[in-house]
């Protein structure tokens, strides 16, 4: 895994996720664009059948209550996201895509990544929002915005 914060390369180490903080920025604190590039097999193994778990949930929550989370979202799909759609921009657009990611899946993956549990004495930076993961070439690749941590 490569970590780059505006363009320079970091220690992954230096990075973290607290769901907590997601989404939440701290005024008059710049913030930074990071870039996250991991080995396509090495996420497949470790986060398909991770989101194939919590999509079945998913469907298997909106069987029960009558509703369809994927329809309600996506004004253009018929069917759920496929684990290929998600990494790949072929019938869902970023946007769409990251507002449907964002509210179960992403938090799935920066655990994963950037536990929050681990040693925070080495911690620089925290991630405050992923807007964008797709997969190019060989790596999937996440992008958004981080704030240094004083």
């Amino acid at each position: 895994m490569q970590v780059y914060i505006n363009n320079q390369e970091t220690n992954s180490q230096h990075l973290f996720y607290d769901e907590h903080y997601y989404e939440k920025y701290i005024e008059d604190k710049e913030i930074y664009q990071f870039d996250i590039n991991i080995e396509l097999d090495i996420f497949n193994k470790i986060m398909q059948p991770k989101y194939e778990e919590l999509l079945n949930e998913l469907i298997e929550d909106d069987k029960q209550t009558g509703e369809n989370y994927a329809l309600e979202l996506f004004e253009n799909l018929t069917e759920y996201p496929s684990y290929e759609d998600i990494l790949n921009d072929s019938k869902i657009g970023m946007k769409e895509k990251m507002s449907y990611l964002n509210t179960f899946f992403i938090s799935q993956i920066l655990n994963v990544y950037f536990s929050q549990k681990s040693n925070f004495d080495n911690k620089r930076w925290v991630i405050r929002e992923v807007l964008y993961l797709n997969q190019k070439e060989n790596n999937v690749i996440i992008k958004g915005n981080a704030q240094k941590i004083d």
